[in-house]
């Protein structure tokens, strides 16, 4: 059975309060904030952590200040734009008003907060961080099932239930760093990538055919030609053999997981080509979201390839495909796009975007690049870092005044 994909429409669903009711225009939808400060974030999790690193700057210490920058840019970071995209897919999904006002400001103070206790995470009580972090997490479930079941859409509830395991590994990856729990922390930055990768290929493999179909209808190359695959069989082979493959990277069975790994690589590599992403270069917008899921294969062919040469290539260099690849590209693919839909504009990238986003996967290769560069690894890793930079605050530039601001009216 070939299941229905899972839009983000590029209109801003009606709200039922009236105009003088309205809240500011930030609060006036979850991906306002959200994606802003996961923008933001990406600036202040790798510059502040760098500058400890080569210039001796006091930065936040979770066990060590690299594991405190392992969990921001990816459960803050992550975090911040995964809330920001579901809920606005939901108002989509159940055809009921975005969650808005006071809700949104809610949520936004319950993620301030965990970044908050971050900082001082060396200096407070376990139990008074671990409730200031998944205090977002928890919140976040809440809204959705309640809307989700409200809207009669409960086909849609197991992504929460994998986001509500990404809130576990959350809490232990805060354990462990804090000597609460007996287990190594190194392990949670990688199962917290593996659940983002799970979710990209989940939803990534809806929504991406779909955006395709609709530019070739609209540029007249449909049906001249084969379209776009839906989710189907083979999608779900890619699904199941994705979950096996990361659970098996955390077993002692190191040498099976890496040939696991490599041969599901293969299989998204074959599931990307079937979207026909190759005929989208001419729109930036939808070309974004298949360079930015050819981060996902290409991640699990450097873990698996970690897996089985440690001696060429760490496993911990490999994981920033996953997450500065597949992650930060998806979310600055899917974030930018989803901003001009939802407050009226026209989907047009435009230079500063296309620009920024070019910068970020630019990054993505030179921080790959970087282990095997040998005398030049520093400066490979500098570019690496300023392209990063770079690209992110092209984004808060470009994307700051759309959040902040009124949605476009039309007619």
């Amino acid at each position: 059975m070939v299941s229905r994909p899972i839009p983000i429409l590029p209109t801003e669903p009606a709200s039922a309060q009236t105009p003088a009711a309205q809240p500011l225009p930030i609060w006036r939808g979850a991906f306002r904030p959200l994606f802003l400060l996961a923008g933001l974030q990406a600036i202040i999790g790798v510059v502040w952590w760098l500058s400890s690193m080569i210039h001796g700057l006091w930065a936040p210490q979770l066990g060590t200040t690299a594991l405190w920058h392992g969990h921001e840019m990816i459960f803050a970071f992550g975090g911040a734009a995964l809330g920001g995209f579901l809920l606005t897919a939901i108002a989509n999904w159940t055809g009921r008003p975005p969650l808005q006002g006071r809700t949104i400001m809610l949520l936004t103070l319950c993620w301030l907060a965990g970044r908050v206790a971050m900082v001082y995470a060396a200096n407070i009580n376990l139990t008074v961080l671990l409730v200031a972090e998944l205090a977002y997490f928890v919140v976040l479930i809440a809204l959705a099932a309640r809307e989700l079941i409200a809207g009669k859409n409960r086909r849609n509830l197991k992504l929460l239930a994998v986001i509500a395991i990404l809130a576990v590994i959350d809490a232990l990856f805060v354990l462990a760093a804090k000597d609460g729990i007996q287990l190594d922390a190194e392990i949670f930055p990688r199962a917290g990538i593996f659940i983002f990768l799970v979710l990209i290929a989940l939803i990534g493999g809806r929504i991406i055919p779909g955006f395709t179909r609709n530019w070739l209808i609209r540029a007249g190359k449909l049906p001249g030609m084969a379209e776009p695959v839906s989710f189907n069989r083979f999608d779900a082979l890619c699904m199941g053999t994705l979950i096996a493959s990361a659970i098996l990277a955390f077993t002692p069975w190191q040498q099976g997981a890496g040939i696991v790994l490599m041969a599901t690589a293969v299989l998204h590599y074959a599931r990307l080509g079937r979207w026909r992403g190759i005929h989208t270069t001419r729109e930036p917008l939808v070309i974004m979201l298949h360079a930015a899921y050819f981060w996902l294969p290409t991640s699990l062919l450097l873990m698996g390839f970690a897996l089985l040469r440690p001696d060429l290539y760490s496993l911990n260099d490999a994981l920033h495909a996953g997450g500065a690849g597949a992650m930060a590209c998806m979310i600055m693919a899917v974030g930018g796009r989803a901003a001009l839909g939802h407050t009226g504009r026209a989907l047009a990238a435009g230079k500063v975007f296309t620009i920024g986003f070019s910068l970020i996967w630019l990054a993505t290769a030179l921080r790959l690049i970087a282990p095997v560069a040998g005398n030049a690894y520093l400066t490979v890793l500098a570019a690496a870092t300023l392209c990063w930079v770079g690209g992110w605050l092209l984004f808060v530039l470009r994307y700051a005044p759309i959040l902040i601001g009124p949605p476009v009216k039309k007619g």
